[in-house]
């Protein structure tokens, strides 16, 4: 039960909506279900939500499920329109 709230905690950063348009819960879905079992297997020995985890996921980017590896570079691309957006 543990690692599951440490998971759940590691996610929590990730699932914040980055484009106005995109709908949070289905941000949230793709994450859980792409990203939990490799963060388990991979990185969760790292605390939840900080720069380890990041910086562990940029690591092992090769050997994530490539659900896990699209989702990240999905969520990485979002946050780039939204700072072009923003600063426009």
């Amino acid at each position: 039960m543990a690692r599951l709230t440490k998971t759940l905690l590691f996610l929590g950063p990730l699932l914040v909506p980055t484009v106005a348009q995109a709908d949070p819960s289905a941000i949230r879905e793709v994450l859980k279900r792409s990203c939990t079992e490799d963060y388990l297997e991979h990185c969760g020995d790292h605390a939840p939500g900080g720069p380890e985890v990041e910086a562990c996921f940029r690591e092992n980017i090769k050997k994530l499920t490539p659900a896990c590896a699209s989702a990240i570079t999905a969520y990485k691309r979002e946050q780039k329109v939204k700072r072009a957006t923003e600063v426009h």
